[in-house]
């Protein structure tokens, strides 16, 4: 099945392909057939009546205007780098594409994301930093993150004694909502320009939002192509009526209820991948771990996401996958056409070893045959498997694999019948330390 320009297998969660009683049967989807074109024609309402924040936020071209004229205003001969403050939906999209990009793009600017308050780290950004050449991206939708807004007043200060206050409308950018909070506050105090978050897009769902957009303008040649990206996979879901992402959720849903697949691994063939599962990993936990349905009953849902990383993790976690208790659903990412350069063959050594096998092959045929040999390994274990194929890693297709996983929970939010924006667990812990450190 084909989302843009990612295509996904979907093949080896199907009791035809496995053994035991682990494999959905044919007639599966089609019981839940009437739930998934409800929830479809209720997300393209939504589409259409922009009322899906995160998508409708694609084609405001003022914002993404406002916010490569404000990158443009950071040249990194001057800026040379760039330390970013935030934590959860306003770090781990930004985290992604650094990792992602940075090793390839034409930028020279050296991101920092600190999205920790581990004091340790922390002490050595501040005993490194050149504060004339330092821009500082303090990142809040709320503009009352604690976290964010402690290690803010703190690198506020350090400006202060190192360059005078005056100097701060030079040296820091804000992105959050406008009006409120007290980073808008500060900001406005100060002089310090600011971002806007549109108010209607969750923290998870910011990344193509001034969020991820403006760290990435300098991590990447063009942030257009990220938005490019996200707009391809919602004409696609549009085009096919919901019905291509919508499949792929209840497949998703239908091995979490029914096959009691409690824990769904990330598992991307890339090192440059590494950091998005991070990224999906919040999206899938904050939005489908809930406690009560829409209607007030208490449902207590949702999978464990976890990340692992292939080929790393075939060493370190893919015993249990294959041989400990049958309660995972395995996601590849995989990219086609790494892109890499001056691709090397292995070469046969000078002395006589049993690993014909690899011997002019290249390390992207030796990670694709790996990714491979996992999935079949797990098929004749009957441990079911769903894979991504991107055709290579550009800012555009990560756009793609960004709004496809968004519009994958949103719609299978749909499917659990809870509210896929909202996250009232992680609300009360904010109100609990705020009384503890009282």
């Amino acid at each position: 099945m084909n989302v843009a320009d990612l295509s996904i297998n979907t093949n080896f969660v199907m009791s035809q392909y496995l053994s035991g009683r682990d494999g959905l049967p044919q007639n599966a989807l089609l019981e839940v057939q009437n739930r998934l074109n409800v929830a479809a024609e209720d997300m393209i309402q939504s589409i259409a009546s922009n009322k899906l924040g995160f998508l409708s936020m694609l084609d405001d071209a003022h914002l993404l205007k406002d916010t490569k004229a404000l990158a443009g205003e950071y040249p990194p001969d001057r800026y040379t780098d760039v330390i970013v403050l935030g934590i959860g939906g306003s770090a781990l999209g930004a985290r992604a594409i650094r990792q992602a990009f940075t090793h390839a793009s034409g930028t020279k600017t050296n991101v920092k994301i600190l999205d920790n308050i581990d004091p340790v780290p922390f002490s050595l950004v501040l005993q490194n930093m050149r504060h004339k050449k330092t821009l500082v991206i303090a990142i809040s939708k709320s503009g009352q993150t604690v976290e964010t807004m402690a290690q803010l007043f703190i690198l506020i200060n350090e400006f202060k004694k190192a360059l005078g206050a005056k100097s701060l409308d030079r040296h820091f950018v804000s992105v959050t909502t406008g009006g409120t909070g007290a980073l808008f506050e500060l900001s406005q105090k100060y002089g310090i320009p600011v971002l806007p978050v549109p108010p209607n897009v969750g923290g998870r769902y910011s990344v193509l939002s001034p969020v991820g957009l403006f760290p990435a303008s300098f991590m990447v040649d063009n942030i257009s192509e990220l938005i490019e990206g996200g707009k391809k996979v919602r004409e696609s879901f549009v085009r096919s009526k919901g019905n291509n992402i919508g499949e792929i959720a209840v497949i998703y849903y239908l091995m979490h209820r029914q096959l009691n697949k409690n824990i769904t691994v990330f598992m991307p063939y890339s090192s440059l991948l590494s950091d998005f599962s991070e990224w999906v990993i919040q999206l899938w936990a904050e939005s489908l771990g809930k406690k009560h349905s829409r209607d007030g009953r208490e449902i207590y849902t949702g999978s464990t996401p976890v990340r692992a990383l292939g080929a790393t993790d075939q060493h370190s976690q893919l015993q249990l996958y294959k041989e400990g208790p049958a309660d995972k659903l395995i996601t590849f990412i995989e990219i086609v056409r790494s892109g890499a350069k001056g691709k090397k063959l292995v070469p046969v050594p000078p002395v006589d070893v049993e690993f014909s096998y690899i011997f002019s092959k290249t390390l992207e045929e030796l990670l694709h045959a790996e990714m491979n040999a996992t999935r079949t390994s797990l098929i004749n274990s009957s441990r079911p498997s769903v894979t991504i194929s991107m055709p290579e890693l550009t800012p555009k297709t990560m756009g793609e694999l960004f709004v496809f996983f968004e519009l994958l929970v949103v719609f299978m939010g749909y499917l659990y019948n809870i509210n896929p924006f909202d996250q009232p667990g992680v609300e009360e812990g904010k109100r609990i330390l705020k009384q503890l450190l009282v």
